[in-house]
């Protein structure tokens, strides 16, 4: 039989259709269609590609700094952001706590759902206590694809997927002695603030002002600060005298923390105060303390269950006789507090339960409950509840002739109570469509200015 450059080609075409599936296999790509001439099929088209790729729900609690969601949503789009974890297969979920430099730690937790139920990982981003939010939200955009790579590689679009590796060229390799800290761990802050209001009746000026100082390692926890709060209201109602309050505040609190295990700390906190409000021209208090967390802290990111027990001396010097009849007193006084936090991907709660009382007299004691909880219970449905309930039998500091008409109506000073109450709860639901990558930010600032226009 005559070799014509037909028979070939089909010969070819035979051959390449048999070993298409090893080559495959073996991940080679395999041109795709019939013998020569036949029409191509078409290629995917944006629609289906975007189809395929995984379906991402943020879940960034605590309104931290850099969660910005139409950054993320713009920046990165091979996903599929939703709305709602329960159409998700993979929820992002970011826990923010302040860290020993005075930045931010982000534990970002990638849980998988659905066709990737089991696969969960997790990275850690440190953003510095002066970056820009525009620095943070690059740098968990970042992260953010690194930990969403393992779940892209087994979707359809990862064929359309790179990985690029930006080279430290001329950086030469670190040096330890280049890594020594010249502040030694320790972080300095000072702040300060001023407000004003004034009407033809009335004006409020309050200035505030702090320091302190702050050192965290591994095995130590030292904080150190200091405080002033001045607020002056000045009021002059047409045909009545003249008011002018004056209530003022100053603290120095310390701390110092040392770890004694993955569960165990102990410590101690000192403080000295001055309080219009609480009637004490002078208040000093040592309180050594011991806490227990039920949880190693290398989890307390996602929760904590600490019990934390402290008992110490106060001595105080009233403004005016106490209560009791006291000009100045030392008392003794021990406090226990149980606290639960939790961050996970049906939301997030955080409750404590909080008893003090004087040992010179056990009738002399508060107790305290108070949380937030915030729940996704369904699909689009979301649950928030917060408040405190607190029995209070602890005021020793109350002035014992009482309190003027003008102290309490401008609340110059604490008021004689048996309890405080503080609730709220909130419900929200969101339906429509599960997908919300479109970023839109038109007329954001409109009524920003105090214009009269709402919609």
């Amino acid at each position: 039989m005559p070799v014509t450059p037909r028979r070939v080609l089909t010969a070819c075409a035979l051959v390449a259709c048999a070993l298409a599936p090893a080559l495959r296999a073996q991940g080679v790509p395999v041109p795709m269609g019939g013998p020569p001439g036949a029409p191509r099929p078409a290629a995917p088209d944006s629609a289906t590609l975007q189809a395929q790729a995984v379906r991402v729900f943020l879940d960034c609690q605590g309104f931290a700094r850099g969660c910005d969601r139409d950054f993320f949503v713009t920046d990165i789009n091979f996903v599929n952001w939703v709305r709602d974890r329960f159409d998700a297969e993979v929820q992002l979920l970011v826990s923010p706590l302040p860290n020993g430099g005075g930045g931010t730690e982000y534990t970002i937790t990638f849980v998988g759902r659905k066709r990737f139920e089991g696969l969960v990982d997790t990275l850690v981003h440190n953003a510095r206590p002066n970056d820009p939010d525009d620095r943070i939200r690059r740098d968990l955009a970042r992260t953010f694809k690194l930990g969403l790579a393992r779940y892209v590689a087994r979707s359809g679009l990862a064929p359309r997927m790179t990985l690029s590796y930006v080279s430290p060229m001329g950086v030469q390799q670190a040096n330890p002695q280049a890594l020594k800290d010249p502040w030694n761990f320790w972080l300095f802050s000072v702040a300060a603030n001023g407000f004003g209001n004034a009407e033809s009746q009335q004006r409020l000026l309050s200035g505030f002002g702090s320091f302190s100082a702050n050192r965290a390692t591994e095995q130590w926890k030292l904080n150190f600060g200091i405080n002033g709060n001045v607020n002056e209201s000045r009021f002059t109602p047409t045909g009545l005298p003249r008011v002018e309050v004056i209530r003022r505040s100053y603290a120095a609190n310390g701390l110092v923390v040392r770890s004694l295990s993955s569960h165990w700390s102990a410590g101690v906190k000192a403080g000295a105060s001055f309080s219009d409000f609480f009637n004490q021209d002078l208040a000093l208090r040592v309180q050594p303390a011991v806490e227990y967390n039920v949880f190693p802290w290398s989890e307390q990111t996602r929760r904590q269950l600490t019990l934390l027990y402290n008992v110490g001396p106060n001595f105080y010097d009233y403004q005016r006789t106490s209560v009791l009849g006291r000009d100045r007193e030392l008392r003794w006084s021990q406090q226990a507090t149980a606290s639960f936090v939790a961050r996970q991907t049906w939301g997030s709660s955080n409750v404590s339960l909080d008893w003090l009382n004087y040992l010179h007299d056990f009738s002399r004691h508060a107790l305290t409950l108070s949380g937030n909880i915030d729940l996704r219970v369904g699909r689009g449905l979301s649950l928030n509840f917060g408040g405190s309930a607190a029995r209070i039998r602890d005021q020793i500091y109350l002035p014992r002739a009482g309190n003027t008409e003008e102290e309490i109506l401008l609340q110059r000073q604490a008021l004689q109570t048996g309890f405080r109450l503080f609730g709220s709860v909130g419900v929200r639901y969101t339906f429509g469509s599960i997908y919300n990558t479109i970023v839109n930010q038109r007329f954001s600032s409109l009524g920003s200015s105090g214009g009269r226009f709402f919609f």
